[in-house]
């Protein structure tokens, strides 16, 4: 198949990039002829092109591809904006969406927010990361083909580390949405209890709400056992040193860091609520906890104090990511539905 993937933008540094990046690749080792496209590109070589060869052709775009895989709510509205839905003869249509689709309405932006829903129902099909976001999808856009596709994650272990008692919080930036806050407090309970331990904190930390977790971290005196790290190439490392990972976000698609942690065998604890979380994280492969710093802290607790729950739920974590999301099993989905959408 002839395949576009649109991605206004690549070089955010968030997991969608390195997600879509993903999926172009494997697609590309199948055999398919897959183009990744940024904004500029995709207008001159779809958009443009289309609109020009339809007026040329008397209604005909003139399509040379199968299909058009939009990766998010900036790209499809973008298309739907420029006429791509009007056009005849258009390359069929897959919205991918890496967030819950909830997480694409902001509600200062009533305006940007009919667009979004008025584009959502426009692709021939849409992909969603999970089970429980199905339904949130047909109740913004009842006419799209849904289906549920994962995430899969390209970096894997080669074995062999120790873990120390290392927390680790592997994120894009500090920010609200990720909630660092509710980790530090919920440490800070359990700092003199179990005095071994470290906590590192990676992403982006130039942001206001990084420097007000500085501040926090200063007041409760962990400035020796709570370190934001910032940007960082070495996941292997960190996923390497590491024994568990704390992932307290309060809104994700399908967190890819989940998925990495788990090829290492580090179970993760979060807080519950999340579809997208709760679907990698089960009884068996991490824990699950109430979003209050009490029930977080009790959480972690369990973890730091029993190796041996550690190590049962990292296997769990393990077997759960290679059965269910392994890079074989999710691009066989993504091939099979591909197929019969542009069929």
């Amino acid at each position: 198949m002839k395949i576009v993937v649109y991605k206004d933008n690549l070089s955010t540094g968030r997991g969608a990039d390195s997600a879509v990046k993903n999926f172009a690749s494997g697609l590309r080792e199948r055999g398919h002829d897959v183009a990744l496209m940024e904004k500029p590109e995709f207008f001159a070589r779809i958009l443009d092109v289309g609109k020009a060869a339809e007026r040329k052709n008397g209604g005909d775009a003139g399509n040379e591809f199968d299909v058009i895989v939009p990766t998010g709510s900036n790209e499809i509205v973008e298309m739907d904006s420029a006429g791509y839905f009007s056009l005849h003869n258009r390359a069929k249509v897959i919205l991918q969406l890496h967030l819950a689709p909830r997480g694409f309405f902001k509600w200062k932006h009533p305006f940007r927010n009919r667009r979004i829903r008025a584009a959502f129902d426009k692709p021939d099909a849409v992909q969603v990361l999970c089970g429980g976001y199905v339904d949130e999808f047909r109740r913004l856009a009842p006419h799209p083909r849904v289906a549920v596709i994962g995430n899969y994650a390209e970096i894997t272990s080669c074995g062999g580390s120790r873990p120390d008692s290392i927390i680790l919080y592997p994120a894009a930036a500090l920010n609200k949405i990720k909630n660092q806050k509710l980790l530090i407090e919920a440490f800070a309970l359990l700092a003199d209890e179990l005095p071994g331990w470290k906590v590192r904190l990676l992403g982006k930390d130039s942001t206001s709400y990084a420097e007000q977790c500085r501040r926090m971290i200063a007041r409760k005196g962990l400035a020796e056992r709570i370190e934001l790290v910032g940007f960082t190439k070495d996941l292997h490392g960190e996923y390497s040193r590491a024994a568990f990972v704390a992932f307290p976000s309060t809104l994700e698609g399908f967190p890819l860091a989940i998925l990495e942690a788990a090829q290492f065998s580090l179970p993760a604890v979060v807080q519950n609520g999340l579809p997208g979380v709760e679907d990698i994280v089960t009884e068996d492969t991490g824990i699950v906890t109430a979003p209050t710093v009490s029930a977080y802290a009790e959480g972690l607790r369990r973890m730091m104090a029993d190796e041996m729950f550690r190590c049962r739920l990292g296997a769990g974590a393990r077997k759960h990511c290679e059965d269910c999301y392994s890079r074989t099993k999710i691009l066989d989905q993504w091939e099979s539905f591909l197929k019969s959408v542009v069929q």
